[in-house]
């Protein structure tokens, strides 16, 4: 009982003594010299309870601090992943105009075909998939597009216009099965026929003229341009890829790859032909 009455008695006594010292220190900012010396003594009495008190704040004030500082990291974080975002973006945006201007620029370089003009279209939808090969266009009759018209992008030859309404046109695309396209090969000029394959991108080349012609891998094949042909003459349409001779067989297996990327077309161009060669499907 006796500690804890000296324990009580001592805290009257300290809060006493840290208020004369501070009244002390107070008058003798004030300019009073005589209690100077006892200002002294008084800051060192007070100096451990200044130093308790501070080391009592130091942890709380360290928190503050962290958070302050956690908050401001995560901030700048959030703002750079935004800015990083907003670069990629424009990086892919940059790319798409890219290919467009690619493609746009290619077909401005067409040759002029002679008495052949042309109506440039925006594809806005693509092949279904491996059997539907067909695209659409967003213009139409309005523009001057017909069935019947051939369709060509910068590489060359993509299909040909099967049907048209006032605003936009289904192209049915070469490696079509259904889809004929009359062709001569780069170096022997041997006429001949594309045809598409169900499921297959690869076209395959029939009705070779001279089945004995020297056709090699690598060779490029163009539109024949014969009378009535629904395309106009030397329009690049595919390169030779692989060539199968069977033995006992007069006629070797010739398999082409159109040179347009028929899956990634953003424009082409519809050429405007007399109506009376946009008639058949072999050109």
């Amino acid at each position: 009982m006796a500690v804890y009455r000296r324990e009580s008695r001592r805290r009257p006594i300290m809060a006493l003594i840290v208020i004369t010292c501070l009244a002390l220190i107070t008058l003798d900012g004030q300019g009073n010299g005589v209690i100077g010396s006892v200002r002294h003594s008084a800051q060192e009495a007070i100096a451990p309870v200044q130093s308790l008190v501070a080391d009592a704040f130091d942890p709380v004030t360290n928190v503050f601090d962290g958070v302050t500082k956690v908050d401001g990291l995560e901030a700048d974080n959030a703002e750079l992943r935004a800015r990083v975002a907003e670069l990629e973006g424009q990086l892919s945006r940059d790319r798409g105009v890219s290919d467009e201007y690619s493609q746009l620029v290619q077909l401005l370089d067409i040759p002029d075909v002679e008495d052949v003009t042309g109506v440039v279209a925006r594809v806005i939808r693509g092949p279904a998939g491996n059997f539907e090969r067909t695209i659409t266009i967003n213009k139409g009759t309005a523009q001057g597009i017909v069935t019947g018209m051939p369709i060509v992008a910068g590489d060359g030859l993509v299909g040909k216009v099967t049907d048209s309404s006032r605003s936009q046109a289904t192209v049915t695309l070469i490696d079509n099965p259904g889809l004929g396209v009359g062709v001569r090969t780069e170096k022997s000029r041997e006429q001949a026929v594309t045809q598409g394959r169900s499921g297959d991108r690869l076209l395959r080349l029939g009705f070779i003229e001279n089945p004995r012609a020297p056709i090699e891998v690598g060779e490029l094949l163009f539109t024949a341009g014969s009378e009535g042909a629904a395309y106009p003459a030397d329009v690049p349409v595919a390169r030779v890829v692989r060539i199968d001779r069977d033995r006992g067989e007069l006629d070797p297996d010739v398999f082409v790859e159109p040179l347009v990327s028929l899956d990634q077309l953003i424009y082409v161009k519809a050429l405007r032909m007399p109506r009376s060669e946009m008639t058949t499907d072999r050109g």
